[in-house]
């Protein structure tokens, strides 16, 4: 059943670790605007939705490797539905792919989705910024809206592909395998119901010893016991996975 989205801690990290791909699609829409020579190609597709997607399968499928953030708001089921099937393709033909969802105010049948979606390289995490990296030398981001047409550009070159690179490595810090938050019946005693909502509003040991007038040494020991029960490797996962344990399916 869908449940309401889940609430990401962490999310500054990775907002903080965007401004520099943020500035460097700036400068190239700004240079492609002003019809100076830029490295970037950008493709209007206007309403086509359909040419986008046709366009964005054609681009994907020659890669050898794909990395995209992706944001599931304003998305349905049946909309993520044939770009789940591409992924699917993709992953049949031997391309080495990650997919990171960011859920933030998304709909909780899309993100049950993903998590279901067994065999699938996908994660969820902290995204703000849409983006694919292909091959490791070409970005794709948000173009620049052409009278009222929306588009697509593909960066190149080392300025965006490094922007690009420390934008995902912030991102991978805030990611948990989507499986990792499949249900599961758990036992938790009281004091790690506590601790796991400490660690759901991404509290540090330090800050969870003060609130729950306990030594940093007992957080540490509760932690490493709660990453066994919920079954999950990062503390940040326990978190979101006691977050999405508390909503109610609906």
């Amino acid at each position: 059943m869908a449940r309401d989205e889940i609430r990401l801690p962490g999310r500054q990290a990775v907002m903080d670790a965007s401004l520099r791909l943020q500035l460097v699609r700036a400068a190239h829409c700004d240079e492609w605007a002003s019809g100076r020579s830029c490295r970037a190609e950008v493709h209007l597709f206007g309403r086509d939705l359909q040419g986008m997607r046709d366009w964005l399968h054609d681009e994907c499928t020659g890669a050898g490797e794909l990395i995209a953030v992706t944001s599931t708001r304003h998305q349905t089921v049946e909309s993520f539905a044939p770009s789940h099937r591409v992924n699917c393709e993709l992953v049949e033909r031997g391309v080495r792919m990650k997919s990171f969802f960011d859920p933030s105010g998304g709909s909780g049948a899309v993100t049950d989705f993903i998590i279901g979606a067994e065999e699938m390289p996908y994660y969820v995490a902290c995204g703000p910024i849409q983006m694919k990296l292909i091959d490791g030398e070409r970005v794709l981001v948000e173009g620049p809206v052409t009278d009222g047409q929306r588009s697509l550009m593909l960066m190149s070159g080392p300025e965006a592909v490094n922007a690009a690179g420390q934008y995902l490595k912030a991102v991978r810090r805030s990611a948990i395998r989507a499986g990792e938050l499949r249900d599961r019946e758990v036992d938790l005693t009281p004091r790690q119901h506590l601790i796991a909502d400490q660690l759901s509003e991404g509290c540090t040991d330090d800050q969870i010893a003060e609130r729950l007038d306990i030594s940093v040494r007992t957080v540490r020991y509760e932690v490493s016991r709660l990453l066994e029960v919920l079954v999950v490797k990062t503390r940040f996962a326990a978190g979101v996975r006691y977050a999405r344990m508390k909503t109610p399916a609906g």
